[in-house]
C-alpha cells in the first residue's frame, strides 16, 4: 500500500508538471488540452501496475476509463460532432472487458514493467486525449504518460533496491529494460496496441 502511495504521489507531480510544461512551452493553447495532458501524465504513472488486478493504481486505472467512456463521446456531440463515431466506438472499448484482457495477458511476467509496454501504453493514453480535445493534445498527451510511467519504473527499481528481501526472483530485473520479463504472446499484444494506436493517430 505505501508503494501505491509513492506511486500515486509521483504520478500526481508528473501530471501537475506535464500541465505546467505544456502551459510554459505552448502558450495559447486550450485550457482543456493543459487539463488532458495533466491527467495523462497522472494516468501514466499508474499504468505499469495494469499486471496485478489487486493494485490501487489498477482500479483507478479502469474508474478513469469508465469515466472517459462518458464524457468522451459527451464532448465530441456538442464540439466536435464529426469524431462522435469515433467517440461512441471508443467508449464501447473502455467499458468493454480491454483492462481484464490486458490484465490477464500482462499478469504472468513482466512486460508491463517495460519501456516498450510504456510507449505502446501511453500511445493509446494519447490516442485517448486526442479524442477528448483535438490533434494538438496527442503529442504533449503521450510525453506526459510516458514521463509518468517512466517514473513509475524508476520508483520501482529503487524500491527494490532498497528493500531486496521483499522481492522475488522474477523481479529482480530492472524494471527500465527495453522488453522486460514474459511470454512472446504479450510482447505481441503490447506491439499490437502501439501499432494500432500509431495508426489512428496517423490519420489526424
Amino acid at each position: 500500500m505505501t508503494e501505491c502511495k509513492t506511486h500515486q504521489l509521483a504520478s500526481l507531480a508528473v501530471g501537475i508538471g506535464a500541465g505546467a510544461t505544456a502551459m510554459t512551452f505552448l502558450p495559447g493553447i486550450d485550457w482543456t488540452i493543459i487539463g488532458v495532458t495533466a491527467l495523462s501524465g497522472y494516468v501514466g504513472g499508474l499504468l505499469a501496475d495494469v499486471d496485478d488486478e489487486q493494485s490501487l493504481n489498477f482500479r483507478i486505472v479502469q474508474t478513469l476509463s469508465k469515466m472517459a467512456a462518458v464524457l468522451v463521446p459527451s464532448i465530441q456531440f456538442f464540439y466536435r460532432p464529426t469524431d462522435l463515431v469515433l467517440g461512441v466506438a471508443l467508449s464501447l472499448f473502455l467499458v468493454s472487458n480491454f483492462w481484464v484482457v490486458l490484465h490477464n495477458l500482462l499478469k504472468q511476467g513482466k512486460r508491463s514493467h517495460s519501456v516498450i509496454a510504456a510507449v505502446c501504453l501511453s500511445l493509446g493514453v494519447s490516442w485517448v486525449a486526442y479524442l477528448t480535445t483535438n490533434s494538438l493534445a496527442a503529442v504533449p498527451a503521450f510525453l506526459a504518460a510516458a514521463t509518468g510511467y517512466l517514473v513509475h519504473l524508476l520508483l520501482d527499481d529503487l524500491n527494490t533496491k532498497a528493500n531486496p528481501e521483499q522481492n522475488r526472483p522474477a523481479d529482480t530485473d530492472s524494471a527500465l529494460s527495453l522488453m522486460g520479463k514474459g511470454n512472446t504472446l504479450e510482447l505481441y499484444g503490447l506491439l499490437t496496441i502501439g501499432l494500432v494506436c500509431v495508426v489512428a493517430l496517423w490519420g489526424i
